[in-house]
């Protein structure tokens, strides 16, 4: 894995550049969109010359294919050469099995571009201290079935054991830093947080990237 850590102000910009990146390297031009929702990576997906394969668990578009990852890719469809997994994973009621769902949906040497919610950034942090509980997964986001808490070093493990290597970490979604303060509250919270950014520099971004290849 690279050791030099690159900043995205969000995910879309994070699998963009990383689809960019690796698509001439991929094994073929098949980029499966996982929670591909209204299907906003569409444009940089055939941009690339490469065809958009939107999987979702429930169905927001003609095109959408349902796939719970709870169960193996549908049949029919073709393996990717990229798979683009952004803001899901934490959703996942199994992570483990979906990771390795996805795993057997790659051709070998494919690449998986994922990206979920960063435990530890200093917005999380200060929460715990606060509230006793994360920014990003409080009770309420229930809702959203935010049920997995994606600690780097769990999800690092879990793609591991479904045969992806770690190419390159990224830190995602910095746009809180550019949110101006209108209150002495916000003001200090703020500071807070760039402290803790000093001392930890992973965590910085609300979210944070991970891009992996299948060896097995």
């Amino acid at each position: 894995m690279k050791k030099d850590i690159n900043t995205y102000k969000d995910r879309g910009e994070f699998a963009k550049a990383i689809l960019g990146k690796y698509i001439s390297l991929a094994p073929n031009k098949i980029v499966s969109d996982i929670g591909a929702g209204f299907g906003h990576m569409r444009k940089d997906i055939e941009s690339v010359n490469a065809k958009w394969q939107p999987f979702d668990y429930i169905k927001k578009m003609d095109e959408t294919i349902i796939w719970n990852l709870n169960n193996h890719a549908p049949k029919n469809v073709k393996n990717a050469g990229i798979v683009i997994f952004l803001e899901v994973l934490e959703h996942l009621d199994n992570p483990l099995l979906g990771i390795q769902n996805i795993s057997n949906h790659m051709e070998k040497d494919g690449v998986l571009i994922l990206s979920t919610p960063n435990p530890q950034s200093s917005k999380n942090t200060l929460s715990l201290f606060l509230r006793g509980s994360l920014y990003a997964f409080q009770e309420k986001h229930i809702q959203e079935n935010h049920v997995f808490t994606p600690w780097k070093h769990v999800v690092y493990e879990f793609l591991k054991r479904s045969g992806l290597e770690i190419l390159e970490y990224a830190i995602v979604d910095t746009q809180y830093k550019n949110k101006k303060n209108t209150s002495l509250k916000d003001w200090f919270k703020s500071k807070i947080e760039s402290y803790i950014e000093y001392r930890n520099p992973l965590a910085k971004g609300m979210s944070y990237g991970i891009v992996a290849r299948k060896i097995k």
